[in-house]
Parts: C-alpha cells; structure tokens; sequence
C-alpha cells in the first residue's frame, strides 16, 4: 500500500526535505504513537521546473519526495504510483525524473519484469579511498601520498631525513692581507 502525503507534512531544512511529519509509528502489534520519517541522503534525486524529486531508503520500503508531496511504501507498488504520477500535467522534465527514479525502483535489465528487492543488501566493488585535503603529503612529488598511521603504510620514512644546518654561530675565516 502506497502512502501519500500532502507537502505540508514535509519539514525542511532550507529547500532539503528532512523529514515526513505526524506519522503514525506502529510500537508494538497493537499500539500507535505519532512520528516522523526521518529523510537522509537521497538515493537519486532531480530538479524539475516544479520542484524537487528525490527516493529516499525507508527500512523494506521506499520514500520518494515529489512537488506534490510524498509517497511511502514498496519500491514495486511506488513505482506504479510514480508512472500514474506522470501523466498528470506534467512536463519532459518531470517524466524525466520520474524515469530516473523508477530505474532504482525496477531492475531495467529484467526480461521478464521481475522486480528488485527494496531489502536487497548493498555490496560494494571496492572501499572509498581518502586523502589527505592539505598538507605536504598530498603534493605532486612528495613520495606515498597515505598517512604513516594507516594500515599497509610504509614502517619507515621514504626518503632519508634531509640534514638541517647547525643553528651555533660559526667565527668567521680570518683574511689574508
């Protein structure tokens, strides 16, 4: 069952959407307290002429923030409410973002329109790399560009220590006449 709800129910932090507000939470099998949604990092978002749209995870369902408000529930039965959505009035930017959205709710490479799983566990090919944002190591020529204190960094300096001259004031040579 998809969940509508009008954009008054939207709590936002500038023109970011940060919540859906007086949701009735379910606390127990037999009782009701009023919430929220909480909304995170959108998943897909885009920019129309009319407003934003975004999918936000929710648990096994999905959230996807529209102009008109916002949708909650399966990602297959959002989908269906998405396509119907389309068709109302609005222009080839709106049915664009629709498109995009709809792509993480449906699995586009399906023949025979099986859908993906809204609970489907996210694998990732490699870990994020970082870096330093300053310093020297993170200058062109100045040998691993890693911290000393991360895993597999080299155990000693790359290159020899450079001498630093002899602070104590020398007496200088005397000259011939």
């Amino acid at each position: 069952m998809v969940i509508h709800y009008p954009p008054a129910r939207l709590r936002r932090n500038s023109d970011q959407p940060t919540a859906i507000t007086n949701v009735l939470v379910a606390t127990a099998p037999s009782s009701y307290r009023i919430g929220e949604i909480p909304l995170g990092t959108p998943t897909c978002s885009a920019r129309s002429r009319h407003g934003l749209w975004a999918l936000y995870p929710n648990g096994a369902e999905v959230v996807v923030v529209w102009p008109g408000g916002a949708l909650v529930g399966p990602a297959v039965e959002v989908a269906g409410a998405l396509d119907r959505l389309g068709d109302n009035g609005h222009d080839d930017l709106d049915r664009g973002a629709v498109r995009a959205i709809r792509q993480f709710l449906t699995d586009p490479a399906a023949t025979d329109g099986a859908r993906w799983s809204a609970a489907r566990a996210r694998t990732w090919s490699s870990p994020a790399i970082g870096y330093w944002l300053s310093g020297p190591t993170n200058q062109p020529g100045h040998g691993d560009p890693r911290p000393a204190n991360w895993p597999g960094a080299p155990s000693s300096l790359p290159h020899p220590p450079i001498p630093l001259p002899d602070p104590s004031p020398q007496p200088a040579p005397a000259r011939a006449a």
